[in-house]
């Protein structure tokens, strides 16, 4: 049903063809084929036959593996045919290929996906920068077909398979690993472009239409206009549409964000979307500009700033409203909400039992995934305070220390003009020391599995930066936060505890920086039960 009724001409497009772009994995050893991604789009254009080509060179995965691409065009009907088979018989009828070990797939009923900045599945559709598109989704739910490339351990590979298609195709795979196995039907909405811009009173809008050349009246349509501010709607209204090229709405306030839509009534299709402010007109503020400027010096070269002064007609007034007011309440409400769930907290001095107990809090509830500690300072001792504290049994505990002067200052005398010798002989005793309070025979490190590495030397890199990291998983991203200062020191001195905005590349790092040092003069201690 929802094929039929994306499909059909004049409902949101005039469809006569569907593109198909076929990214596929082939297991060499057996010729096995499986789907990595498909992507069937529909087009005004004419059908003129199959066309079927193979874009680019196959791209190596592993000794036994590689990707290839290929790209077809099949007829509306065609796509229908192809469509109703993989629903209802679970086989995707690829030309002169069958797929190996298809797995069940689930389906997913239409959605709209809007043209908006941020929305990740736009990277793998396209051109889906207009009125949005509708889609149909066949998900696999298993990727089972895919395990050794979706692990953790892989993903720095995964990276690299995905950025070689994205030169080949405009599809970025790296930014929706859990699309990988499906199939995804798009049907671009192209039947109306519509714009609107506010009005000078400021309660309400102004829209523009523009049909389809095809259409000869605009179907009956709903308009739903919306201005939310603080969670609250500060206008809201839905009107019908007059069906002429322009109408004006009034929805009494349009300030902050505002939210408009345009369904068509009969089917019951979103047409186009709006999400966005408004820019009111710009009044100048600007003062006079002083004659003489700001002169500095910045590493040997002079510098020079145009100072201006005030306006003297906007003196004694200010451009605060209530907008503003509300608006820096609500960073207060953020910061709130923030420190509630431990994405920011700060820390001041001498509360090192509460800052401690948020750090075991986080591990206990996101370790499922295994949990990493990076910290140039840590210890043995730190080690206990935390990351003995995860609940879930053999996950992946991995801990990352360093061994260098900055360290030895801390913990021991420092002697500058110590030989290669007598550095080796510090290191053993500082990994001794931390092996042994590990060792205890009083800890039974049950369900625990965990490692303990430092660099030092030429193994690896200096850093300086401490995170908490909770690795991704298929179904869960990573979450990585930054803890502002080490554990030795935490909640004794002030520190932010923040989580960070971009975490992978942060695990990225941690995970070149832990094969980097797999060697048996950085480890300190290793346990598995």
């Amino acid at each position: 049903m929802d094929f039929k009724t994306l499909s059909a001409s004049g409902n949101i497009a005039f469809y006569n063809s569907c593109e198909v772009t076929e990214i596929f994995l082939y297991r060499k050893s057996d010729k096995a084929i499986f789907n990595f991604f498909t992507l069937a789009v529909f087009e005004e254009k004419a059908y003129n036959g199959l066309n079927k080509i193979f874009l680019g060179d196959r791209i190596s995965v592993n000794d036994d593996f590689s990707i290839g691409i290929q790209r077809y065009w099949l007829s509306v009907t065609e796509a229908e045919i192809r469509f109703d088979i993989l629903k209802n018989q679970n086989k995707w009828s690829a030309n002169s290929t069958i797929y190996s070990q298809f797995p069940q797939l689930k389906y997913l009923p239409k959605q709209y996906i809007p043209s908006v900045e941020g929305n990740r599945i736009n990277h793998i559709l396209k051109n889906n920068y207009h009125n949005g598109s509708y889609s149909i989704e066949f998900f696999d739910e298993s990727k089972s077909n895919f395990e050794f490339l979706l692990k953790i351990e892989a993903l720095s590979k995964f990276n690299d398979i995905c950025e070689k298609i994205k030169m080949q195709v405009p599809i970025d795979l790296s930014v929706v690993r859990d699309r990988i196995g499906n199939f995804i039907f798009q049907f671009p909405v192209n039947i109306i472009e519509a714009h609107s811009k506010a009005l000078s009173t400021w309660d309400g809008v102004d829209m523009s239409f523009s049909w389809h050349n095809s259409i000869s009246l605009p179907p009956d349509c709903l308009l739903q206009v919306e201005s939310t501010l603080d969670k609250n709607y500060m206008g809201s209204v839905i009107e019908e549409y007059n069906q002429t090229p322009t109408q004006k709405i009034i929805i009494g306030n349009l300030d902050q964000i505002n939210h408009i839509k345009v369904w068509r009534k009969e089917p019951s299709l979103i047409l186009t979307t709006f999400s966005g402010s408004y820019i009111r007109e710009f009044i100048s503020t600007i003062g006079i500009v002083s004659p003489e400027p700001r002169l500095f010096e910045v590493e040997g070269e002079m510098q020079k700033v145009d100072i201006s002064s005030s306006d003297k007609r906007t003196r004694g007034k200010t451009d605060a409203s209530y907008t503003t007011y509300i608006n820096n309440n609500l960073y207060d409400a953020e910061k709130k909400q923030l420190e509630k769930r431990l994405a920011f907290k700060q820390y001041k001095n001498f509360i090192s039992d509460v800052a401690l107990d948020d750090i075991r809090k986080l591990i206990g509830e996101k370790d499922k995934n295994g949990v990493y500690l990076w910290d140039p300072y840590l210890s043995s001792l730190d080690i206990l305070k935390t990351l003995y504290y995860s609940k879930t049994a053999n996950v992946k505990i991995r801990a990352i220390g360093a061994f260098n002067k900055d360290v030895r200052r801390i913990y021991e005398t420092e002697n500058e003009d110590e030989n290669p010798v007598e550095f080796l002989e510090k290191l053993k005793e500082y990994i001794n020391k931390n092996k042994c309070i590990l060792e205890n025979p009083n800890h039974n490190n049950y369900g625990l599995n965990l490692e303990f590495r430092i660099q030092h030397s030429s193994f690896g890199w200096a850093f300086h930066d401490r995170f908490l990291i909770f690795p991704s998983s298929k179904l869960r991203r990573s979450q990585v936060y930054s803890l502002g200062t080490s554990i030795n020191s935490y909640g004794n001195n002030h520190h932010i505890l923040q989580e960070v905005s971009h975490p992978q590349p942060v695990v990225d790092a941690f995970n070149e920086l832990w094969e980097k040092l797999n060697h048996p003069e950085c480890l300190v201690w290793k346990h598995s039960k």
